[in-house]
């Protein structure tokens, strides 16, 4: 599966052209998706900027109609307004890294960096052209990577356990 087919798939739905229709100037800047490994399954969402009155729209697999968040960002000249004011780039669909990269590349990342977790569910995050991923296993063991989804290049790297990354600390 690949972002760009389940973005055509969308473009071809009713609801979706209506939605288009009343937002000219909406366009895609993220996708939100959850692998289970264990059951192969997933959960997508792709979500839709709609710069001229400062909302996303969410559409979740399979497509029906969007659902709109007034109240999740706040922009002002094109750019988030929030811990850090980052530009909102409509999101590339030519993808070195696809969803159906995802396993295996965790997979192959998890190896190279001398950690025993074996996934079980991948939640991804795509936005401007870099996946956030979290891997988890049935052991509450987290690797969290980020990965250039247009170069393929690992950018960042963190093993720790659930319990780390919700920072609870030991006594």
């Amino acid at each position: 599966m690949k972002i760009i087919d389940l973005v055509n798939e969308l473009q071809e739905k009713d609801s979706f052209k209506e939605f288009k229709e009343e937002n000219k100037d909406a366009y895609f800047m993220a996708g939100f998706l959850i692998l289970n490994l264990e059951e192969d399954s997933e959960t997508i969402q792709l979500d839709y900027l709609i710069p001229s009155n400062k909302k996303i729209a969410a559409f979740e697999f399979p497509f029906g109609e969007p659902k709109i968040h007034d109240e999740i960002i706040s922009v002002k000249d094109g750019k988030t307004v929030g811990k850090e004011i980052s530009e909102i780039k409509e999101q590339s669909l030519e993808l070195k890294i696809d969803i159906d990269d995802l396993k295996s590349t965790c997979k192959e990342i998890i190896k190279e960096n001398n950690s025993s977790i074996k996934p079980t569910k991948i939640i991804s995050i795509l936005k401007e052209n870099i996946w956030n991923l979290t891997c988890m296993d049935n052991m509450m063991g987290i690797v969290r990577i980020k990965i250039n989804a247009i170069s393929g290049e690992v950018i960042d790297f963190n093993k720790g356990s659930l319990m780390d990354f919700m920072g609870i600390k030991k006594k």
